[in-house]
């Protein structure tokens, strides 16, 4: 069975969507794993829940990799850029709404979470279909994802004492 770029991208955002969902209960049903500790949320903080959006969208595009990385060249540079965008997108949105509503809301939150993850997906399949996307050699980007992956470990056992990384809770 052959699928269009569009369908493989659709299931991939409600993939990674889902297993983000799910990834925010594993370090607390790992016992609070030091281990699981790096990979998915510890705290409440803005910047563990990043981990929902970057580490899903990392598997489910290794996945993707073997469909489409002799038909694009620049791939694994879309996929990066379609994980920074969900990142950037979800800080900007949820300090400016709460910034504006002065609450914290877990519907507003979830929301959020989904319109970042669709805008990633939308971002990534567009620029697949267009063949566009960055000039950087996919070696940069390739390297961009293990810089991240080092950034998520090392903000996970020594956070900044800035409100990016406090715990509301």
């Amino acid at each position: 069975m052959k699928y269009s770029l569009k369908t493989i991208e659709i299931i991939s955002f409600i993939i990674a969507s889902l297993l983000g969902v799910i990834f925010h209960f594993i370090y607390s049903w790992s016992g609070e794993n030091a281990v699981a500790g790096l990979f998915f949320p510890v705290n409440e903080s803005t910047w563990e829940h990043l981990k929902l959006i970057f580490f899903p969208i990392l598997i489910v595009s290794i996945g993707e990799y073997f469909i489409f990385h002799a038909k694009y060249d620049n791939f694994i540079c879309v996929k990066l850029l379609s994980a920074l965008l969900a990142m950037v997108l979800t800080v900007v949105c949820f300090y400016t709404y709460l910034g504006v509503s002065g609450k914290n809301s877990d519907v507003m939150n979830i929301l959020i979470y989904f319109l970042s993850m669709a805008a990633a997906y939308r971002y990534s399949y567009r620029s697949l279909a267009g063949r566009k996307g960055t000039r950087l050699p996919s070696t940069a980007c390739y390297w961009g994802f293990v810089v991240l992956c080092f950034v998520f470990f090392i903000f996970s056992l020594f956070p900044p004492h800035i409100g990016l990384f406090a715990s509301p809770v």
